[in-house]
């Protein structure tokens, strides 16, 4: 453990999803040797001594073998990214969560670290970029779990509307700038293609 890492928050990584628009488990796909689950909790255990992997069919990964890190099983029978971040709240041993998708392989630590800065005496910190709230790249807190169980069972599943419930902390663009000029943090690999084209060029 560095003298850097952050005690006091869990990294999440939501790998529930239904990978429509990939056409198989993106967090299965393969990247730099190994699973892009696993480069992307590699990114997170650089930072957090305890991470979580939120999925739906745990048997699927059964190869994993990490010490400091656990797959959960999501907590909610439907594929949503609410639902996700919730179970994450809810297997979290620390009172503030780091939620990420799975396929967010470029992700940049010194942003992390710069939003769980800004996070005190808030229950979210969001970064925005391009004009758009990023809240899969994002700071929660487990005081959200009550809104966010409300919202679930009433079937109101976007993200974007808790905003105005929680005290949340947008941390803008010219901040996000400072630690991740590019945007690097918000590649998501949503299709083959933009998956393939990663591989290719892989922005740096």
């Amino acid at each position: 453990m560095t003298a850097e890492m952050l005690k006091e928050i869990t990294g999440v990584v939501l790998a529930g999803g239904e990978s429509r628009r990939f056409g198989s488990n993106k967090a299965l796909a393969l990247w730099n040797g190994k699973t892009m689950v696993e480069s992307v909790v590699e990114i997170l255990s650089g930072m957090f001594p305890s991470n979580l992997v939120v999925v739906k069919k745990p048997e699927l990964f059964q190869f994993w073998d990490k010490t400091n890190v656990r797959v959960v099983k999501d907590m909610i029978a439907e594929s949503h990214s609410l639902g996700g971040i919730w179970s994450g709240l809810s297997n979290a041993e620390t009172k503030h969560v780091f939620v990420c998708a799975c396929d967010m392989p470029f992700l940049q630590p010194k942003l992390v670290k710069d939003l769980w800065n800004a996070s005190q005496d808030y229950d979210a910190v969001i970064p925005v970029w391009r004009e758009k709230p990023q809240p899969l790249c994002a700071i929660y807190s487990k005081k959200c779990r009550g809104v966010m169980e409300c919202r679930i069972k009433d079937q109101r599943l976007k993200i974007q509307e808790l905003f105005g419930i929680l005290r949340a902390r947008f941390y803008l663009e010219p901040e996000v700038k400072s630690a991740d000029p590019s945007g690097l943090s918000f590649v998501d690999l949503d299709t083959k293609q933009e998956y393939e084209r990663a591989r290719r060029e892989k922005p740096c």
